[in-house]
C-alpha cells in the first residue's frame, strides 16, 4: 500500500513538472536532439512495426543507460549476453550522444531512445517486448521503468552500481521513498564494497547485493601502432580529454608556457561537448592563440580542437601524456581508463568523485598523477622531458587495469542464476 502511493506521487509530481523538463531538455539539447528527432516516438513508447515483430520470438534482456560513458562502460557486456545467455538484448539509452554511438557499433541487435518514465508509456514498451531480465546500469532508479518491467514478468537487477558520496547524503533525505524502488529490485551488483555498504544502509536487502568489480575495467585493450618509442622527442602531444566549461581558461595559459622549452609541441583539445567548440574558439582567439579543427582536414598544427563524438580513443592513441578534464573543475571528472588502457601517463585534477575508485588505484599504480592547477605545469614540464619516466608510468597504468578485468564475467554469472538460466 506504501507503495502504491509512492508511485502515485512520484507520477504526479512528474506530470505536473514534464512541461519544464522537455522545454529544459529542449533548451539544452536543441543541437544534439536535432540529430535524433527521428527517434522521439520512441520516446513516447512508439516503436516501428519491423522493431515490434522482433520481440515475438527469443529470450529478450532489455539493458538500459543513460550517457555515453555509461553505454561505453557496458560495451563488452552487451557483446558478451549473446555468447554467454544465449538471449537478444535491446538498449534503450537517453542522450543523443549515446544513441548515436550505440547504433554505429550495433551494440544490441534493437537500440532505441529510453521512453519517457511515465507508466502508460513504458508499459506499452515492456508489453511489447516481454523481457526475461531488465538490467538497469550504474545508478539509473527510473521508478516506473523499473516497476512495469517487473508487471511484465521480468526479473530487474543493476549491474556495476554505484552510489556517489554526493548521491548518498541526499538519498539519506528521502530513504522511505526509496523503498518503493528498492522492492524492484531482484539483484544489485555493485562496483566495490563502498558502493554494497551505501545500498545496503539505504534499505536494499543484504542478500540482494554483490560486488562483481567495475565493467569499466573490461574495456578492449588496443595497442597504439606509433608507439612513443618511436616519436620524435622534439614533437610531443599531449591530448585535454573531456575538457569542461572554465577548464580551457586555466589551463590554456599553461600548455602555452610550455611551449618556450617544448617548441614542438602539440595540443588537442577535446571538450566533454563538442557544441562548446565555438567558445573555445573565442577563446583561443581572444588570446592570441592559432587553432585548427580536427573536421578542417589533416591533423597538423600546435592546436588542435577534436570536434567529433564518440572517437576520443583516436586522440588518446596520438598521446604522450593525457591530461583527463572535468578534474580541474568542480565536476566530479571524466574516465581516466581510456589513456590508461593504451599505455598512456594520465594526470588529472583534485575533482574526481565520479571516478573515485579508478583515481585511486592509478595513482596508487604508479599510473596517473593527481595534481591541482598551481602543480600541473611542473608535473607536464617533468614528463615532457623524461622519456622513461612517460613510459614506466603508461606500463603502470595499463597493468592496473588488467590486473582488475572480470567483472563482466562474474555480473553474467549473477545475472543467468538469478533467472535459471
Amino acid at each position: 500500500m506504501k507503495s502504491r502511493w509512492i508511485f502515485r506521487l512520484y507520477n504526479f509530481l512528474v506530470l505536473i513538472t514534464l512541461p519544464f523538463i522537455l522545454l529544459g531538455v529542449m533548451l539544452r539539447w536543441r543541437k544534439r536532439l536535432a540529430q535524433s528527432m527521428d527517434r522521439w516516438q520512441e520516446r513516447w513508447g512508439f516503436l516501428p512495426s519491423e522493431t515490434l515483430a522482433k520481440f515475438s520470438t527469443g529470450q529478450w534482456w532489455w539493458v538500459h543507460a543513460v550517457s555515453l560513458g555509461e553505454v561505453k562502460s557496458i560495451e563488452v557486456f552487451l557483446k558478451e549476453i549473446p555468447k554467454q545467455a544465449d538471449a537478444r538484448v535491446l538498449l534503450s539509452v537517453v542522450t543523443p550522444e549515446a544513441l548515436a554511438w550505440a547504433v554505429e557499433k550495433q551494440l544490441a541487435e534493437v537500440v532505441i531512445a529510453a521512453p519517457i518514465d511515465l507508466p502508460w508509456v513504458v508499459r506499452r514498451i515492456a508489453r511489447a517486448v516481454k523481457p526475461r531480465l531488465f538490467v538497469s546500469v550504474e545508478s539509473e532508479f527510473w521508478p516506473n521503468l523499473l516497476r512495469e518491467a517487473k508487471r511484465a514478468g521480468a526479473k530487474v537487477a543493476l549491474v556495476n552500481g554505484r552510489i556517489s558520496a554526493r548521491s548518498y547524503s541526499r538519498y539519506k533525505y528521502i530513504q522511505g521513498i526509496l523503498s518503493a524502488v528498492w522492492e524492484c529490485f531482484d539483484l544489485v551488483i555493485v562496483r566495490q564494497h563502498e558502493d554494497a555498504s551505501r545500498f545496503t544502509d539505504l534499505g536494499v536487502s543484504q542478500r540482494l547485493v554483490h560486488v562483481s568489480g567495475n565493467m569499466k575495467y573490461d574495456l578492449p585493450l588496443p595497442y597504439r601502432s606509433n608507439g612513443q618509442s618511436t616519436r620524435d622527442p622534439s614533437h610531443l602531444t599531449i591530448v585535454i580529454g573531456s575538457s569542461r566549461e572554465g577548464e580551457e581558461k586555466e589551463l590554456l595559459p599553461i600548455l602555452e608556457r610550455l611551449r618556450s622549452p617544448y617548441p614542438g609541441l602539440r595540443v588537442i583539445w577535446a571538450p566533454r561537448h563538442i557544441e562548446r567548440i565555438p567558445e573555445i574558439e573565442s577563446l583561443f582567439v581572444s588570446q592570441s592563440v592559432s587553432c585548427v579543427r580536427k573536421s578542417q582536414g589533416p591533423i597538423q598544427g600546435s592546436s588542435i580542437l577534436w570536434d567529433s563524438m564518440g572517437d576520443l580513443l583516436d586522440a588518446y592513441a596520438q598521446a604522450d601524456i593525457a591530461v583527463v578534464g572535468g578534474s580541474f573543475v568542480p565536476k566530479g571528472g571524466q574516465n581516466p581508463l581510456e589513456p590508461a588502457a593504451m599505455s598512456v601517463p594520465v594526470v588529472f585534477g583534485p575533482s574526481m568523485e565520479n571516478f573515485r575508485g579508478i583515481a585511486e588505484v592509478l595513482v596508487q599504480q604508479g599510473g596517473a598523477r593527481q595534481v591541482t592547477l598551481s602543480e600541473i605545469e611542473h608535473c607536464l614540464s617533468e614528463l615532457l622531458q623524461n622519456r622513461d619516466a612517460r613510459q614506466d608510468m603508461g606500463a603502470r597504468a595499463r597493468r592496473a587495469i588488467e590486473s582488475r578485468q572480470g567483472a563482466t564475467n562474474r555480473s553474467l554469472v549473477l545475472l543467468k542464476r538469478l533467472i535459471g538460466a
